[in-house]
């Protein structure tokens, strides 16, 4: 690590004589380390470093590193598993925890008995995170539990904020917000509780058959149960998580209450909403220190899950998006070449390093421009019809005819149910752009919740 002054401040923090410290994946918004801690009593002391380089979606927002280490601090006292904050920086968003020994990658179990033993454990953990009392954890950072409405209106103002700072207009959002305050569901008998706010395969750890912690604490806040088990769908459409409709039959019996069906569907949209404002953000960026080409990808995903959320939640029958016209290009040579190079000769030799990591994001990006080339012209002249045939007039500049649409929702002239068609469509047009460096995750979807 090159920040002396961060290595400094985990010496003082650690009593450290002697430290390794090894870059990580530390999740789309912040970077992570390992960190080997040497004691002058010959002990070594395995932490992980959380710290924020304000390349991430959510640096600079309401979710800083700060008020996540708060949540550590507080679900420390209880008897879920996550790990122990060992310090947090007293100027700068980073803060130090105890390292967990386990796996955090789902998707590499590959006993289904031990999948389903995994999974189950899990639901069992975030049943007791729904059951602790929120007038019990130490959080002030997160304000104070009132109603549930009132958290819901809270996170899609926060939400809502993040979408209108870049000043680049996308209708699907300006809907899904618009549906989203339109129909919050009553309140009813259901108590606010603590959610995770990002919870699934790939954000806990696992030994054995058993969870070892809950991990990425970042978007925590108080809300409804639902709001979490919309997080399970969103995620399992990146790691598949067994059979969710018997996960949430799990959660009900380790619970004591039942899950509502509608209320998931209108939390997965909001969940899914939040996934596309944040990848969305990383994207438009346009920083060469974040992972761009992860962004790209998951943007891509998340719009097109949001698109078929709002049309399983408004009960659609929608028939598939056609293929778009490819057109011949004379550099596709040029990108095939460059992406063999990077498989046969540049990945194989940085092992499982990060720059490994960072080789594997170009030659996504490469995949992507050479579909671009060959699929945007058809992908812009189908949008270009499909927004004259809303807005009721040709349409020169696609930007402006965006704008006019968010315009349209925005002031409640549009009708939504005319508007999620095209929207699907266009999230459907860029999954066939981006798809060959999407891999698997082109074609995933959500899984049957019943």
């Amino acid at each position: 690590m090159s920040d002396e002054e961060l290595v400094d401040w985990i010496r003082e923090s650690t009593g450290a004589v002697e430290l390794q410290i090894e870059r990580r994946s530390g999740g789309a918004s912040r970077e992570g380390y390992a960190v080997d801690v040497h004691t002058a009593d010959g002990a070594v002391r395995a932490l992980w470093l959380r710290a924020d380089s304000g390349a991430g979606p959510q640096s600079d927002t309401l979710y800083s590193l700060r008020r996540e280490s708060a949540v550590y601090r507080a679900l420390g006292a209880t008897t879920l598993r996550v790990a122990g904050l060992v310090a947090v920086h007293p100027e700068r968003d980073a803060f130090l925890l105890e390292r967990i020994d386990g796996d955090g990658r789902f998707a590499a179990i590959t006993d289904p008995a031990q999948q389903v033993a995994v999974a189950t454990s899990f639901m069992e953990q975030i049943a007791l995170l729904h059951a602790i009392d929120p007038e019990s954890l130490d959080l002030p950072e997160l304000g104070p539990p009132t109603r549930i409405r009132d958290h819901v209106h809270a996170e899609l103002d926060e939400w809502d904020g993040q979408y209108r700072a870049n000043d680049e207009p996308e209708p699907l959002l300006v809907l899904a917000l618009a549906w989203l305050r339109d129909r919050i569901p009553p309140d009813g008998d259901w108590p606010v509780v603590l959610v995770q706010g990002d919870t699934g395969p790939g954000n806990f750890m696992y030994r054995g058959s058993e969870v070892a912690a809950i991990t990425d604490w970042e978007l925590a806040h108080w809300g409804d149960l639902h709001e979490d088990l919309g997080w399970i769908c969103v995620r399992d459409t990146q790691e598949p998580f067994t059979d969710l409709a018997a996960r949430f039959r799990d959660y009900e019996r380790f619970a004591g209450r039942r899950v509502d069906r509608d209320r998931l569907r209108y939390f997965r949209v909001l969940a899914q909403t939040r996934c596309a404002i944040g990848t969305r953000r990383g994207l438009l960026a346009r920083d060469h220190r974040a992972e761009t080409a992860a962004h790209l990808i998951f943007n891509t995903l998340h719009q097109r899950l949001l698109a078929e959320a709002l049309t399983d939640a408004e009960d659609l029958d929608l028939p598939p998006t056609p293929s778009l016209d490819a057109r011949q290009s004379d550099a596709s040579w040029a990108f095939d070449v460059a992406l063999e190079d990077l498989r046969a000769f540049i990945v194989p030799e940085l092992g499982e390093s990060f720059a490994a990591r960072r080789a594997k994001g170009l030659a996504r990006l490469l995949k992507y421009l050479r579909e671009a080339q060959r699929l945007g012209p058809a992908a812009e002249l189908a949008e270009r019809t499909a927004l004259a045939a809303l807005l009721g007039h040709e349409v020169g500049d696609v930007r402006e005819a965006r704008a006019e649409l968010c315009a349209a929702i925005d002031s409640g002239a549009a009708d939504l149910r005319r508007v999620i068609p095209f929207c699907r469509a266009r999230a459907d047009w860029m999954n066939q752009i981006v798809g060959p460096a999407m891999g698997a995750l082109a074609d995933r979807h959500y899984s049957p919740i019943e």
